[in-house]
């Protein structure tokens, strides 16, 4: 064997080793990534980062494995289909995890103005007679009104916001008196999520003093 037929061998053994080392580092680092992709999702509305590491995760899975598989030296049919399986799989879940958190989140999200439909006034405090409900990427529910209160400390409210879809009543309140300067908006939070499709439905929303 002349030394030129030995070179070239040579070279084709190192750029199957570095075509391998680095097929695992981007699976390496796909497993990385996706250990940030799961915090992410711990937080509620991280919706872009989640969708941003989902997809990276699984197109790092799916470079890694393309390139250790054109190195590889098993090219039996079953290897190739489950080859094949693997690449269409990741690719299908890359598009899946980078939309669908932003997808949730935009079919969750709004806001509405409705009707208080009742306390809207009590022995300190005046309320106007809307007030503003809003439900956003971290998965709280908010309720907006506008208070005008004789010792200018806005008390203890509770609002019961009720639904038309069949949606349980929910329940809102601010859990401590602020000063409120002739009129304020004060904010009261709502003991559970309510998507924005429920949102659209409230009949009416009850204002009691605590």
């Amino acid at each position: 064997m002349t030394h030129d037929t030995i070179q070239p061998k040579t070279q084709s053994q190192a750029r199957r080793r570095w075509m391998r080392a680095a097929g695992w580092t981007l699976v390496a680092l796909g497993v990385i990534v996706s250990w940030v992709w799961s915090v992410e999702l711990t937080i509620r509305g991280e919706s872009v980062n989640a969708s941003i590491a989902g997809a990276a995760t699984l197109l790092l899975f799916c470079a890694g494995i393309t390139l250790i598989w054109r190195v590889s030296p098993n090219r039996g049919r079953r290897p190739t289909l489950a080859f094949r399986a693997a690449v269409i799989a990741t690719a299908l879940g890359a598009i899946i995890a980078g939309v669908v958190p932003v997808a949730v989140i935009a079919a969750t999200t709004g806001t509405v103005t409705a009707d208080v439909t009742s306390g809207t006034s009590g022995p300190d405090y005046t309320v106007s007679g809307v007030a503003v409900v809003s439900s956003d990427a971290y998965n709280q529910t908010t309720l907006d009104l506008t208070v005008s209160a004789s010792d200018r400390t806005t008390p203890l409210l509770e609002a019961t916001v009720s639904f038309a879809d069949g949606t349980a009543d929910v329940t809102c309140a601010n859990t401590r008196p602020t000063w409120t300067h002739d009129v304020s908006t004060v904010t009261l939070a709502c003991d559970s999520f309510t998507p924005i499709a429920s949102l659209r439905t409230v009949a009416g929303i009850a204002v009691t003093e605590r």
